[in-house]
């Protein structure tokens, strides 16, 4: 019996990242208040049993609240949805991951603008060329 390749499993977590992805945009969203969704990436397991569906979401921590209520209510609709259009004998199970990379991005880039608003311009003076 042929083995999985690591291909494979990434053309389907490519596949289920996309309808996850849409099932996010139309079915977790429109409860989340304006918070965007957004399923960053999914990872097979090469036996094609486990899927870890990493999430991120850009808005408040009471939005995030509300994703992962809406999320834990959807995931049955999500699942059955998934293995309608996603082509296997059997849909692996669903691990949710928060990926939390665009709030730490977002963060970082506040810390910036913050540091180079406060610092004063460099003095023509200072150059260094002596």
């Amino acid at each position: 019996m042929k083995r999985p390749t690591k291909q494979r499993a990434y053309q389907i977590g490519s596949e289920l990242q996309q309808v996850i992805g849409e099932f996010m945009r139309r079915e977790v969203e429109p409860k989340c208040d304006g918070a965007l969704v957004t399923v960053a990436e999914v990872r097979v397991s090469d036996d094609y049993k486990v899927a870890e569906v990493y999430i991120s979401l850009l808005g408040s921590d009471e939005q995030k609240e509300t994703a992962i209520r809406a999320i834990g209510a959807a995931k049955s609709k999500m699942k059955r949805e998934a293995a309608q259009k996603v082509r296997l004998r059997k849909l692996p199970e669903f691990r949710f991951v928060w990926d939390d990379t665009l709030e730490r991005a977002d963060r970082i880039e506040q810390l910036l603008n913050k540091i180079h608003s406060s610092s004063s311009p460099p003095n023509e003076d200072e150059g260094g060329d002596s």
